[in-house]
């Protein structure tokens, strides 16, 4: 029963008097494991196109699409076309089919309303303002008047 808690021991005992970050495969720290990907790229290392990319980068998708779309249009200008040209059909003549019917004459505008409605929905303004200057010009034309009448008389 000894032996195998002794091996225990020694097993963590290792682990333990590993530097930090590397004590376990899956730590914040440190290095992960290669994936699968990179793995099959590292087996393949002697393939140029496997060494250009790892020297370099894979390439982005927009140029895949660009190296595509010109061996397309290559392929496409070295072989000649086997359908025959197309003949533009051609244009009708005027009097070639019934006349056409006049343009319907645009609708009449409607009258505006005499009536003040607002143009949105929002609630219109109130007229306190104008009742406050109205109001404070006629005090003041009375306490003019007032004066000018003690004065003159």
């Amino acid at each position: 029963m000894n032996a195998p808690a002794r091996a225990t021991t020694a097993e963590i005992r290792r682990v333990l008097d590993t530097p930090r970050g590397s004590r376990f495969s899956h730590t914040r720290t440190g290095t992960r494991p290669p994936t699968r990907e990179q793995r099959l790229l590292n087996q393949m290392a002697d393939n140029p196109r496997v060494a250009y990319r790892q020297a370099h980068g894979e390439l982005p998708h927009w140029m895949k699409v660009a190296a595509r779309q010109r061996t397309e249009h290559e392929r496409t200008a070295r072989q000649p076309s086997e359908e025959p040209p197309r003949i533009p059909r051609p244009r009708p003549a005027p009097d070639d089919g019934p006349r056409p019917k006049p343009p319907l004459p645009p609708l009449p505008r409607r009258p505006r309303p005499r009536l003040h409605r607002p143009h949105s929905h929002r609630k219109p303004r109130s007229r306190s303002g104008w009742c406050l200057v109205a109001y404070t010009l006629a005090a003041a034309t009375g306490a003019l008047a007032h004066h000018l009448a003690t004065v003159v008389l």
